[in-house]
């Protein structure tokens, strides 16, 4: 039982707890017949690590359900999550098929995420494919920039006063 609920996740202290013994007895059981206190799990961290991406785009992965945990718990405040193995591959295949250049749609090397190179993006940052909310904004922020200049050059404001 105490190698079967490692196995699922669970901590030496849940372990402890459900059986009735020190979590110090649980870690010498498993040593004992394992020869470690590991589980075969990935930890966030090292999910994050091994694949390549950062805590938050496994959290947002995990939140879509397009990756779900082997184990998680809730101790405290904290909230513990761990990963097969094999989430590491799901990861990479679901970037591999859904990461594709804004500009050109090739698909995305390792470490970028929205364009495939300098080019691409410099290519994006053009005006024609701004949306047209962005669009908007961008020229209600031209007008009141003219406005403002205009006041501001105008040698002589509404007090009187010269401005420069």
């Amino acid at each position: 039982m105490v190698i079967a609920m490692r196995e699922s996740g669970a901590s030496l202290e849940q372990i402890a707890e459900a059986i009735g013994r020190t979590k110090e007895r649980v870690r010498q059981i498993l040593v004992k017949n394992t020869g470690t206190t590991r589980h075969g799990f990935l930890s966030t961290q090292q999910l994050y690590q091994l694949a390549g991406i950062s805590r938050n785009q496994i959290i947002e992965l995990y939140r879509d359900g397009i990756i779900k945990p082997a184990a998680e718990w809730t101790s405290g405040t904290h909230h513990y999550i761990l990963w097969d193995s094999d989430v590491v591959s799901k990861i990479d295949d679901y970037y591999n098929k859904k990461r594709v250049c804004k500009i050109c749609g090739k698909t995305l090397a390792k470490g970028r995420w929205v364009y495939c190179s300098d080019q691409c993006y410099k290519e994006g940052q053009k005006y024609k494919y701004k949306s047209a909310e962005a669009k908007r904004k961008h020229l209600k922020n031209i007008k009141e920039y003219l406005e403002r200049r205009k006041g501001a050059l105008s040698p002589v404001n509404l007090s009187g006063k010269i401005s420069y």
